[in-house]
């Protein structure tokens, strides 16, 4: 493979500062909960055995294939509480690998996906919090997998949290207030990616009632991102602030004008000379009914023209939804927000559970998706690691069609990114012969998912994936194509299987780079 990983130390100041903020997160949210009244709460442990057997274990090119049998136990737990004044989500699972022939490669992956909000003071003081660790794939050129059992040398943990509180005022119907203080982390355990912290104060100011068909607001954001590495070849730590107001103007009930304007001023070091100036965008706001809304705008920031649109339409048995937007980011971001379709999220959103009180429908998706063993992202593209500010331009399409018995979703989505930085920032991730593998890079994919409820006890699933991924700068493009058949049985109310074939396959123009796998995973899940 031309691209090169290169490891870097694991015992940095934020890895050795992660587990005790995490915990303290953790312990602060759990704390906060009793004194915050919560309603129900709901703990449920959880064990999960699996045994692969796979003809390609390493994802090797043609001729350098090894099968092996993989054995995982894991054990996890979830906990969910809801009350008047708070609400937290919480998953672990403790992924432990074991490999019939290569004993060597066993490994531990610890996953956590926690969220939480709480009401300190009543309607004033309020704490947001996040804790996830996952593992990625480094390199958007090396091999690709997602649930770890592959041995590809391109993959690594992920581990971020945030904690958020701020505090919103009310001025009567005149305006609202929100003052917010964001601090966050992401680190990895190997791969190159300049482990950070970031600190975030965010004001705003909106208009209420008062003011009838006029909107307006008032924003101020400041934000510094510290990099635990520094030197000429990385990136140096980065202050981005920004200044802006918005107005709104109601033509009907259905219809609003918008525009925004402001300031924004970066100092990373741009490439073309330009990291901040003004900018401005004028646009509308249209809901029809209260199934439709679209919202679209257009303007100019200092990389020059920019867009933003988005649609959603539900009806009784679909759900439709076209996203497209543009903007300045990082890795780091990519990895606190992910960019990709929640699929939790979007089943409630298609009406699947409207059945249920609204506190009860988003447990019910994950429920959902455990059963059937669905993927938890739709339409995810590939976030590859690298240090370099980059813009990134986004179309994200999406469609589900719900049935008595069948549920179809289709997603696509067409990411573009342009490096705005230096490649020196990504001395540590790429050999200098593959510098500019990460300029300009292109990633569409195209992703079906068919699920039939034969039984009220028996599901079973039809995926498949197409994703294309180019480097323009080296004339690289690889095709990944993916396959998953499975069918699910729910034994007991608290123990269900699964059995599932898979075939992922890679198409590249560089020798010596693709590969394919066939392979064949058999899954007990228990709940207690």
């Amino acid at each position: 493979m031309a691209t090169t990983i290169k490891k870097v130390l694991k015992n940095n100041c934020y890895s050795r500062s992660f587990l005790p903020v995490a915990r303290s997160f953790a312990g602060a949210m759990l704390l906060l909960s009793f004194h915050s009244y919560a309603g129900d709460w709901k703990i449920t442990p959880s064990l999960n055995l699996q045994e692969t057997y796979t003809d390609n274990v390493r994802l090797a090119t043609s001729g350098n294939e090894k099968s092996d049998f993989i054995t995982q136990i894991n054990p996890g737990i979830s906990v969910s509480g809801t009350g008047s004044h708070l609400k937290l989500n919480g998953s672990y699972t403790m992924q432990n690998i074991f490999y019939a022939s290569d004993s060597g490669s066993n490994s531990i992956n610890h996953q956590l996906s926690a969220n939480g909000n709480v009401e300190l003071l009543d309607d004033l003081f309020f704490v947001d919090g996040k804790a996830s660790i996952s593992q990625q794939n480094i390199s958007a050129f090396g091999p690709q997998t997602t649930d770890n059992t592959n041995i590809t040398g391109n993959r690594t943990d992920v581990k971020t949290y945030s904690i958020s509180p701020y505090i919103h005022l009310h001025f009567k119907n005149f305006a609202s207030l929100e003052s917010r203080y964001t601090h966050d982390a992401v680190s990895t355990g190997s791969g190159g990616l300049s482990d950070s912290q970031s600190d975030r104060i965010l004001l705003s100011l909106n208009s209420g009632t008062d003011f009838g068909r006029l909107g307006w607001g008032l924003n101020y954001s400041k934000q510094r991102i510290d990099f635990a590495s520094q030197s000429s070849t990385t990136q140096p730590n980065v202050d981005l602030e920004t200044y802006s107001g918005n107005l709104s103007y109601r033509v009907t009930p259905q219809f609003s004008l918008t525009a925004t304007g402001g300031e924004e001023k970066n100092n990373y070091l741009s490439l073309t000379g330009k990291s901040g100036g003004t900018f401005w965008t004028g646009g509308f706001e249209w809901k029809p009914s209260q199934r439709t809304s679209i919202s679209a705008s257009a303007g100019q920031r200092f990389f020059g023209n920019t867009y933003a649109l988005k649609v959603d339409h539900r009806s009784r048995r679909t759900l439709w939804s076209v996203d497209y937007s543009e903007d300045i980011t990082t890795t780091r971001d990519q990895f606190l927000i992910p960019a990709s379709i929640d699929t939790a999220e979007f089943l409630v959103n298609s009406h699947l559970f409207d059945f249920l009180p609204e506190a009860q429908r988003l447990a019910a998706a994950e429920a959902f998706i455990k059963f059937n063993g669905l993927p938890s992202a739709l339409a995810e593209n590939i976030n590859f690691f690298t240090n370099r500010f980059f813009l990134q331009k986004r179309l994200q399409a999406s469609v589900s069609v719900t049935g008595t018995r069948n549920t179809i979703i289709l997603s696509f989505v067409d990411t573009s990114r342009e490096a705005q930085t230096s490649q020196a920032a990504d001395s540590q991730l790429l050999g200098p012969s593959s510098l500019s593998l990460n300029d300009n890079t292109n990633s569409v994919g195209v992703n079906a998912l068919w699920n039939l409820r034969i039984s009220p006890q028996t599901s079973a699933n039809l995926s498949a994936g197409f994703t294309r991924t180019t480097s323009d700068a080296t004339n690289r493009q690889d095709d990944f194509k993916t396959l998953r058949i499975s069918l699910t049985k729910q034994f007991q109310p608290k123990l269900n299987g699964m059995i599932e074939l898979r075939h992922n396959e890679n198409d590249s123009n560089q020798a010596n780079s693709g590969y394919s796998e066939n392979a064949i995973t058999a899954s007990v899940n228990m709940n207690f």
